[in-house]
């Protein structure tokens, strides 16, 4: 049941046959709408992150050298080496911290 106060929108998209019929061989019918749901999600979440890269990219071109070079020193500063992750990690473990998975 929707929330109140919620709205939806009903969205028509027309999908390859191939991609349908192999859907219908391989997923049972009561989840269907709920894996195309998410394959579509994820698809959408991929272009959105695509147009963030490519705006990061064009913001970037633009800067002068200078404050790039100014902005790589600094993060070359901070950069963490992949054993003081280790160590970081190691230490956790031994005080008995749950491992991440």
């Amino acid at each position: 049941m929707a929330e109140p106060g919620r709205q939806y929108e009903v969205i028509s998209v027309s999908l390859p046959r191939d991609l349908v019929e192999r859907v219908n061989e391989i997923v049972p019918k009561t989840r269907r709408s709920r894996i195309i749901r998410a394959l579509l999600s994820s698809f959408v979440e991929s272009a959105s992150r695509r147009r963030v890269a490519e705006e990061y990219t064009a913001y970037y071109a633009r800067r002068a050298p200078a404050e790039v070079e100014g902005e790589r020193s600094l993060l070359a500063e901070w950069e963490i080496s992949d054993a003081e992750v280790w160590a970081i990690l190691e230490r956790e473990e031994s005080r008995g911290r749950r491992s991440t998975r």
